[in-house]
């Protein structure tokens, strides 16, 4: 994989699962501040230190295990450090009429919020000129919206409808209208969704029912979208649960996939209030998966509620619910994130004694936490622990440690590791050395960028693209065609050779 799309595609994680500060992003920041600062404010993993800057890390070595090295993840001491097609429609819709006002929607003034885009398929006079048409409910409804020439893309349909849903106003006929109009309308969650919360908005409970088997007929998922009118009765505890019960009604006489989206769709959104005990009482009321407790975990991670993840983790267990690997990932990634390092330390070790052992992830996260803050010989043993249990190191776990190696002015350890790493892991080389190559490249060592490229392709292998380009000009516009000349000559022999092998 090239190094450029390898960049981008690790920047992207979001979310602290992927809690891999050292990617193979080449400007990622290593801390400004020395390393030596950084060791003083931890204590090491798990080994004797094997360098003069290592020794300055004191150890814990209280594991009572026997099978591994003792696991012990530093301690911190005041600091900080920087950061992983609807065809079974009811027939009485001229009947869902509700008392409104005679008067048309205002247009919302400039900067309240209430609707900021305008896609430029449709003016704003238009867009209000289609609510109250709507709204009017008459008989000539769908003739008046052909007349408009409109192209109502998704994104215009979906603010047409939060508008409509905010001022309780059914968008049934206009949905049945606009359907027929768009080939590529039926496939958006989004707007589905939204046509549930509509019929919500309207306690239209009858209504849901035969839109949720047409979904279901189509395979269509439901988002959190679809329940926002159940914010109203977040207040009314007693309300709330019996709109929540009519609801889990109607999913499971639904039964298949959209009786699961929908579940996830109103944990997720009782989840994103901070309404965890109503999240918990969806499950109660529909039944006990780890995926929906995944769910609760996740998002008490994001709001560092490190107390409330754990017990619903404890939860979880004592349902017959055994947490996976992936949600435990989550959560370490999320402890040594927000320095909860002690937690963290934990959880590791509860990995390694229950039955989820520790995958190429876990082990990721805690090297790259370790290389984020200077300890790179601890990251290294870990990295041998990992390789010891039969787990291949990720291309973004070898990238932490060129980086590591590389920000902290360690030039030809960051070779050696590029090398070694190469031996012992065929699939990282063309990666490690294209990486390597950026780093030098960025820093203006074009010579050692110029050799790191032509070592890599005298092993036979053709560098990242765009990496070999920018040295190749760099070369050029500094007046050494020497080093450029030899450089292109070697990568026209390796793409020749390729182009033989795969012609």
């Amino acid at each position: 994989m090239g190094i450029t799309s390898l960049s981008r595609n690790l920047r992207d994680f979001s979310h602290p699962y992927f809690y891999s500060i050292y990617s193979f992003a080449p400007h990622s920041p290593f801390p400004s501040s020395s390393p030596s600062k950084h060791f003083g404010r931890f204590i090491r993993f798990y080994t004797a230190p094997t360098s003069d800057s290592a020794a300055r890390s004191p150890l814990l070595c209280n594991s009572t295990s026997q099978s591994v090295p003792s696991l012990c993840l530093f301690e911190r001491c005041n600091g900080v450090t920087k950061d992983l097609n609807l065809g079974l429609f009811r027939p009485h819709y001229r009947s869902c009429r509700r008392s409104f006002s005679s008067d048309s929607f205002e247009k919302p003034q400039f900067g309240t919020g209430e609707l900021n885009v305008f896609k430029p398929n449709v003016t704003s006079n238009q867009f209000w000129d289609i609510i109250n048409i709507i709204r009017a409910n008459q008989e000539d409804l769908e003739s008046k919206l052909d007349s408009l020439n409109v192209s109502f893309t998704n994104a215009l349909v979906a603010q047409i409808f939060r508008v409509l849903n905010n001022h309780k106003v059914s968008a049934f006929r206009f949905f049945n209208w606009v359907r027929v109009q768009s080939c590529k309308f039926p496939c958006n969650s989004d707007i589905y969704s939204l046509l549930i919360d509509n019929f919500g908005r309207l306690d239209d409970y009858e209504g849901i029912l035969p839109v949720l088997n047409e979904f279901r007929q189509k395979g269509v998922g439901l988002n959190h979208k679809a329940f926002e009118f159940l914010h109203v009765h977040l207040s009314d505890e007693d309300s709330i649960k019996i709109c929540v019960e009519r609801l889990v009604k109607l999913l499971n006489e639904v039964g298949g996939s959209c009786r699961i989206s929908g579940v996830m769709a109103l944990i997720e959104m009782f989840c994103s209030l901070g309404s965890f005990g109503m999240a918990k009482f969806v499950i109660e009321i529909t039944e006990r998966r780890t995926s929906f407790y995944n769910i609760i975990v996740r998002e008490q991670c994001r709001r560092n509620d490190f107390e409330g993840a754990r017990c619903t983790l404890d939860e979880m267990r004592q349902a017959g619910c055994s947490p996976d690997v992936g949600i435990l990932n989550y959560l370490l990634s999320s402890l040594c994130k927000n320095d909860k390092l002690s937690e963290a330390q934990n959880l590791f070790e509860e990995m390694l004694e229950r039955d989820c052992p520790p995958n190429s992830l876990t082990f990721e996260v805690i090297i790259c936490h370790l290389c984020e803050i200077g300890n790179i010989e601890s990251a290294l043993n870990f990295l041998d622990m990992m390789v010891s249990r039969g787990l291949e190191p990720r291309l973004s776990t070898h990238a932490a440690f060129v980086k590591s190696y590389f920000n902290s002015q360690r030039y030809e350890e960051a070779y050696r590791y590029t090398i070694d790493s190469s031996l012992k892991h065929g699939m990282a080389q063309n990666a490690t050395y294209s990486l390597l190559a950026t780093l030098h490249e960025k820093r203006g060592n074009l010579v050692d960028a110029q050799k790191v490229l032509c070592e890599l392709i005298d092993a036979g292998l053709r560098p990242n693209f765009p990496v070999y380009m920018r040295v190749l000009k760099k070369l050029q516009v500094q007046g050494r065609e020497d080093l450029a000349n030899d450089l292109k000559g070697k990568f026209s022999n390796v793409s020749m050779q390729r182009d033989i092998q795969t012609g």
